[in-house]
């Protein structure tokens, strides 16, 4: 019997074409991870990671290479080309280098954190079909020819061909149900309410309700043509329209839209919402910040705060937004989850939903034509401010795709036009500082006083804190921190208004009483 080597059982072909395959999953979790590369290059050199990828990848192809030279049994003069040295040293090396980028891909994992997971998993999702399609072809090209066994070669033959025919239905015809998946958010956009909901799959969305003896159905459109290329449906209402009013919502599935006709599917009709809006002298809100897609934590704090007349959403629902999917569950369905559909939302943008390639598209997604605004209920108002991103536009997370330091510019300018109120007035924004710029910072909160605001309320620094800053009241929320999630409760009445926060354990963390 000959005597067995090292070399012999990894140079087995089954061996050689799990090592390429390895090679390639690690190749592919790579790239679904690249949302930390930033992270690997600043703490390295800027392309780093992108050497990185692109040595996973041509690795990956060496050992496929090798295996096909293997499998073939490919000759050159002078014997059969995977028996020679070099060969062997070379294949030894790809080994070595894919267990190195599974380590590399574990690190990139760790590096990302637990929120940014999902973002890879999102990643992952979106390419998995060309990535299978990928993988099959090779499977089928290099190793299928090598298959002995005629039942064996079957049953492939047999997967291949019912993999091709379910995805070509599915495709054609999806077999899922389709729903909405959550109570809507009226969000108050200042002139208007925006009813923005999700469904679970593409389609049209609309709001009915009666008005003055008129019945209404208004739809999400653009220039007359109805959007059905989202999961989020966002219909504009008149704030007369809704205010003591009842309204539902509704969806058509929209399977193919084609330049002549197309294809539609089921439509889903909610039950009707009773909404009404802050009016009475006494009024509660629930304000949440930072939930960094900590939902479950944000719900259980939320129970203990009780009864609410509407809610502040204080910015920082993930850690970017790259995805469709991500606005849709972090925002719209978690506003419609703790609203019911029954109250308004104010929404205040947090530095993170400035980042991805879903952030230019968010005021459109949420009904706002700008994230500074102000909105008015009874006697009491809001100025929302937007503090944009927390570092200097130049800073490598931001990829060169933003100009925030101007963006400020133009708030402070619009903060000047603003009129003086008799109103008890509260300022809203994502960060206390306002404007990373000194001298910014400096005229917003001059202009917080020309404007008699009493209070500031805030998050971002993810703790729940009370001082004064250049003579103004301000209060950080809280939200998600360590294993923990502060949520709170500003209660206004005409002498004066009050601050509360609950962790998720029901543990009562802040109490404040003031006057305006």
């Amino acid at each position: 019997m000959k005597n067995l080597k090292p070399k012999d059982f990894f140079m087995k072909n089954s061996v050689m074409l799990a090592a390429a395959l390895t090679a390639a999953a690690a190749a592919v979790l790579d790239y679904a991870f690249r949302v930390s590369h930033v992270y690997i290059d600043t703490a390295t050199f800027n392309g780093l990671s992108m050497v990185l990828l692109w040595a996973a990848i041509l690795n990956a192809l060496a050992l496929t290479a090798m295996y096909v030279i293997k499998a073939n049994g490919i000759c050159l003069r002078g014997g059969r080309l995977q028996q020679r040295k070099g060969f062997i040293v070379f294949y030894g090396i790809c080994l070595s280098a894919t267990a190195f980028f599974v380590i590399y891909d574990i690190v990139n994992a760790v590096i990302a954190g637990s929120e940014t997971i999902p973002v890879a998993i999102r990643f992952l999702k979106e390419s998995l079909p060309y990535v299978i399609s990928v993988f099959t072809i090779v499977l089928l090209t290099f190793a299928f020819p090598h298959i002995k066994r005629k039942n064996t070669r079957r049953i492939v033959s047999g997967f291949v061909a019912a993999g091709v025919l379910v995805s070509a239905v599915l495709y054609l015809y999806p077999c899922y149900p389709y729903k909405l998946t959550s109570d809507p958010m009226v969000i108050d956009s200042g002139e208007n309410y925006s009813v923005v909901f999700a469904t679970n799959d593409k389609g049209t969305g609309y709001v009915q309700y009666e008005y003055g003896g008129e019945s209404y159905t208004v739809y999400d459109q653009d220039g007359g043509r109805k959007n059905g290329d989202s999961k989020i449906h966002t219909v504009t209402v008149p704030k007369e329209h809704l205010n003591s009013n009842r309204y539902r919502v509704g969806s058509k599935r929209v399977i193919d839209e084609l330049s002549y006709g197309g294809r539609s599917g089921k439509e889903v009709v909610s039950d009707y919402y009773e909404f009404s809006a802050p009016e009475s002298n006494e009024q509660k809100y629930l304000t949440v910040s930072d939930w960094h897609t900590h939902l479950d934590k944000a719900y259980d704090a939320a129970e203990y705060a009780g009864d609410y007349d509407g809610i502040i959403l204080l910015g920082d629902p993930a850690p970017g937004l790259m995805f469709e999917d991500e606005i849709k569950e972090y925002i719209v369905e978690f506003g419609g989850e703790l609203s019911k559909g029954e109250m308004p939302v104010i929404y205040v943008r947090g530095n993170h939903e400035t980042r991805g390639k879903m952030a230019a598209e968010l005021p459109d997604y949420l009904g706002l034509d700008s994230f500074y605004y102000t909105a008015q209920y009874g006697d009491y108002g809001f100025i929302v401010l937007d503090s944009g991103e927390d570092k200097e536009d130049s800073h490598p997370e931001y990829g060169g795709m933003v100009d925030y330091g101007q963006y400020r510019k133009s708030m402070v300018e619009w903060m000047k036009t603003l009129p003086e109120s008799g109103s008890k007035v509260i300022a809203l924004v994502h960060s206390h500082e306002i404007c990373i710029e000194e001298n910014l910072s400096s005229q917003a909160y001059g202009e917080l006083k020309r404007l008699n605001v009493n209070q500031i309320i805030c998050g971002h620094t993810h703790t729940c804190d009370f001082f004064e800053n250049n003579g103004i009241n301000v209060y950080i929320d809280g939200g998600h921190s360590g294993g923990t999630f502060i949520i709170s409760k500003l209660s206004l009445t005409e002498s004066g208004y009050s601050l509360e926060a609950w962790d998720n354990t029901g543990e009562k963390v802040f109490e404040e009483n003031l006057t305006w």
